[in-house]
């Protein structure tokens, strides 16, 4: 059986549901994912080059970041298509998700002179 060093997720809501952390768990997710991406993008947003995508992951980033909370990292917020903004952001909650998705927003509108 393979055993992955990280959790599965669904979401129930707004709420992230622990699936596993073995294949079918992660096949389970995956399917999971394709089938419900209204549930998966939180939030999109183009504003001249730059796209601004929120979303939902399905999967434990946090063993990749260098916290040592315990709290799963599950969404993802990214800032691309401008040389010199990029940003990658990840969340444990879905509202700070959505907080952090208005922020970079924000911050894009402020930086470039097509969102003026």
């Amino acid at each position: 059986m393979i055993i992955f060093p990280f959790g599965f997720y669904i979401l129930d809501g707004k709420s992230p549901i622990y699936v596993g952390n073995n294949l079918q768990a992660k096949d389970f997710v995956r399917a999971w994912l394709e089938a419900n991406p209204e549930q998966v993008r939180l939030g999109f947003a183009a504003i001249g080059p730059v796209r601004i995508l929120t979303r939902f992951l399905g999967w434990d980033e946090a063993f990749r970041s260098s916290s040592m909370d315990p709290e799963p990292l599950l969404f993802e917020t990214t800032l691309d298509g401008a040389p010199d903004i990029g940003a990658r952001r990840l969340y444990r909650d879905y509202d700070d998700a959505l907080a952090g998705h208005a922020e970079l927003v924000e911050i894009a509108r402020r930086r470039l002179p097509e969102a003026r």
